[in-house]
């Protein structure tokens, strides 16, 4: 009895973890992400695409690997994005590069309302 029970109790856990992450998941994703290079600097072109009516809370972070360091960038929270598709820019500018060296890889997060829902990575 105790093992059907728990057996039953783990399965139900797991179909609601899954809703609730889907859930999460559906409200935006990342299309295509562009490294270019600009003025010296980097552009990082992100392309999304929003799924609900309205999206809130919407925030891309870039983790970026240069020849000497390693630094993170954020963009600002992002409100009251209608459904579709989105275009948005995160900008390195030349002093990093000079200081830093050239940017060799990149992973980018996007996070709603302060919980992960995609990644994409670059070279």
């Amino acid at each position: 009895m105790f093992k059907k029970t728990a057996i039953l109790l783990s399965l139900v856990i797991v179909f609601l973890y899954s809703a609730i992450e889907n859930s999460f998941a559906a409200s935006a994703e990342i299309r295509n992400v562009m490294k270019i290079q600009r003025m010296g600097g980097y552009v990082i072109v992100i392309n999304y695409e929003t799924h609900d009516t309205w999206a809130d809370g919407l925030l891309f972070k870039m983790h970026c690997k240069f020849n000497t360091e390693e630094l993170t960038f954020v963009s600002s929270s992002l409100n009251n994005i209608s459904q579709g598709w989105h275009k948005t820019e995160i900008s390195i500018s030349d002093v990093i590069k000079k200081r830093y060296g050239s940017l060799k890889e990149y992973k980018l997060e996007l996070y709603s309302k302060g919980i992960l829902i995609d990644t994409k990575s670059g070279y």
